[in-house]
């Protein structure tokens, strides 16, 4: 902001000794040639040539200043929608996540079997999007479109990844659902944040402060506390084979959802290069698309689709029951992904983490409620440790945007003083 208009100046003062010149030689001349007859329109052009260059070169730094100086204020309009937008993600990620792992919980204790179906419903709620997509794509280019546009294969390499990703990702977190209460699997899913900082550190260069090293050291701890469950927390009907099997499932799938974010920032940054909503919508609806096709082959291959109808039979609160579970649970789902992708969008994948890791203590305390889920002293403990981790992450959070807008006055009280000594000049 200072260089532009250091130079600026210059160039006036440049321009003011320059045209003083002009206007004494201007003026010498007709002095020595003062007998001779000269027409009077004629010496107030030669006069008033000059002065004219010396007005518009003087009106240049003002002008330059003036847009400087309207520059806080678009800023402060784009903090404002940017954080609009950040609050509207942030309660589509902690409403769609807890609605649909309550609903998945749902599903298992009242008859369902398949986990590809379980899988599906996380990923196939993206065609509620398509007439927003449609509306997206009609309208007018933004300033991004000047820039190259990355190569198709390059986009079907991006798509594919994280359309195989999302899918791996959905099937671990049905199988861990399938298998553990909705509160414990809630617990274990903080985990999230920590596998997202681990893969962020190289993948996105993030720096490890000490609250972030403290807030990766509880959220290990958190998930780790729940593999010391008691006898009776193993519930009717599930082994304890199964529950070590949706205990690592969910793990798994907390470090490819890591992953899986971390992946979407890098994509964002070094692939698409565009900040419009059409590239957010682009991301969503193709890898949700791949996903889907990825996980309706698993459902059939796997032989899991042959014993739907029989399943819908003899679901216990019948069949429309049934279909209203799975119906609602995608679309709660697909909200959850749009938020996610929303807040990596407009922030980092680490902050889009965190809101999840945020929410996740909400679900089992409407567990507890909802499916009668028991809160014992380990669980309890590892709730305390999630909470605790969060915070620590919210709170290095902060301390980076307050050094950012602390830039930000500086430059603007630079840009002030700059105005002051231009006005004594």
């Amino acid at each position: 902001m200072q260089a532009p208009f250091h130079l600026c100046f210059s160039q006036a003062s440049c321009f003011d000794m320059r045209e003083s010149q002009e206007v004494q030689l201007c003026v010498e001349d007709y002095a020595v040639n003062e007998t001779k007859p000269v027409e009077s329109n004629d010496l107030l052009n030669q006069i008033d040539q000059p002065m004219n260059g010396f007005l518009n070169h003087a009106d240049k730094p003002m002008n330059g200043f003036l847009n400087n100086a309207d520059q806080p204020i678009i800023k402060h309009q784009r903090s404002y929608r940017r954080w609009f937008l950040i609050t509207l993600y942030s309660v589509f990620v902690l409403s769609g996540q807890a609605a649909a792992t309550l609903l998945g919980r749902l599903y298992y204790d009242k008859g369902g079997n398949s986990k590809w179906m379980g899988s599906l419903v996380q990923v196939v709620g993206f065609p509620i999007l398509l007439p927003y997509y449609c509306i997206t794509t009609r309208k007018t280019p933004s300033r991004d479109s000047i820039l190259p546009n990355p190569s198709a294969s390059a986009l079907a390499l991006v798509y594919v990844s994280l359309g195989l990703l999302v899918a791996l990702t959905s099937y671990l977190e049905s199988l861990g659902l399938a298998h553990l209460p909705a509160s414990t699997f809630a617990l274990i899913t903080s985990s999230r944040l920590a596998f997202n900082a681990f893969f962020s550190f190289f993948l996105n260069s993030v720096k490890f402060t000490p609250y972030l090293i403290n807030s990766l050291v509880l959220l290990t701890l958190s998930p780790t506390l729940l593999a010391f469950q008691p006898e009776n927390e193993i519930s009717s009907g599930n082994s304890k084979h199964n529950y070590v099997l949706g205990f690592i499932a969910s793990v798994a799938g907390s470090a490819a959802y890591g992953l899986l974010l971390s992946l979407t920032q890098l994509s964002f940054l070094k692939v698409l290069k565009r900040n419009t909503i059409r590239v957010l919508m682009d991301v969503i609806v193709y890898e949700s698309l791949v996903a889907t096709i990825v996980t309706l082959v698993g459902l059939f291959a796997s032989g899991e689709g042959n014993k739907l109808h029989t399943e819908i039979e003899e679901y216990e609160m019948g069949k429309v029951s049934y279909l209203l579970t799975l119906s609602f649970s995608a679309i709660c789902w697909n909200f959850f992904n749009i938020g996610c992708v929303g807040l990596i969008f407009e922030t980092s994948s680490l902050l889009s983490n965190s809101i999840v890791v945020l929410g996740l203590p909400i679900i089992p305390i409407l567990a507890v409620f909802v499916f009668h889920d028991i809160m014992h002293g380990i669980k309890a403990i590892s709730l305390v440790l999630a909470v605790w981790g969060f915070l620590s992450y919210l709170y290095q959070y902060y301390l980076d945007d307050k050094s950012s807008n602390t830039d930000h006055i500086l430059n603007t009280s630079t840009l002030e003083d700059i105005n002051d000594q231009f006005g004594k000049a």
